[in-house]
């Protein structure tokens, strides 16, 4: 029988790395929901940037542990520290973006959570519209909260009198919202508002 390198292993070790993988994602995805639970970082009041803080940190956290199993168990290598900190964020970072963030902001969970919420009822497209003005936009804050998270990250800034400016950063973003509204052909009254 040949040797295997370090690299290559056996099938058993490499269905045990996986398993070791998919361990540590399990463990490491519940404490980054866990996170969300607590006080850390609440500062930050926008979801997508706490949450990618947190990915980070748990993603450094499902590093770590996969370097200590290393110490143990030599099959570990360089790469699958790496690697379990690359899918970990990658795949977490696409999750919190599809879902917690599409639940905060969108119209769409809102009005299907609405009429769930008054099942009783039957609605018209015009009630369904009032409805979103004045519970979502007005009462719910829709327009300050968005608008507070763009100063906050930099993309407007407040004048002396007042009055507020988009920044340099700012026009660099609506540049990439309007190429990718361009390359996937999305609706471009919202990138060229004045246009339509």
């Amino acid at each position: 029988m040949s040797k295997t390198s370090k690299g290559s292993g056996t099938a058993g070790s490499v269905f045990a790395l996986i398993g070791v993988y998919a361990l540590i994602y399990i463990v490491c995805t519940a404490l980054f929901i866990a996170l969300f639970h607590t006080s850390f970082l609440a500062s930050m009041d926008v979801l997508m940037y706490r949450g990618a803080a947190f990915i980070i940190i748990t993603g450094i956290v499902s590093a770590v542990i996969m370097g200590v199993i290393r110490k143990f168990w030599g099959f570990v290598t360089i790469r699958d520290i790496i690697m379990m900190f690359v899918i970990f964020c990658c795949v977490n970072m696409v999750f919190l973006t599809l879902i917690p963030v599409t639940v905060e902001r969108s119209v769409s969970v809102f009005m299907l959570s609405y009429m769930e919420e008054n099942s009783d009822q039957t609605f018209t497209e015009e009630s369904v519209g009032e409805v979103f003005t004045t519970k979502y936009v007005e009462d719910y804050g829709a327009f300050e909260k968005r608008f507070h998270e763009q100063v906050e990250t930099g993309t407007i800034v407040e004048n002396p009198d007042g009055t507020y400016s988009i920044t340099d950063s700012g026009r660099f973003v609506v540049k990439m919202f309007r190429t990718i509204a361009e390359w996937f052909g999305t609706d471009q009254r919202l990138v060229y508002p004045n246009e339509n």
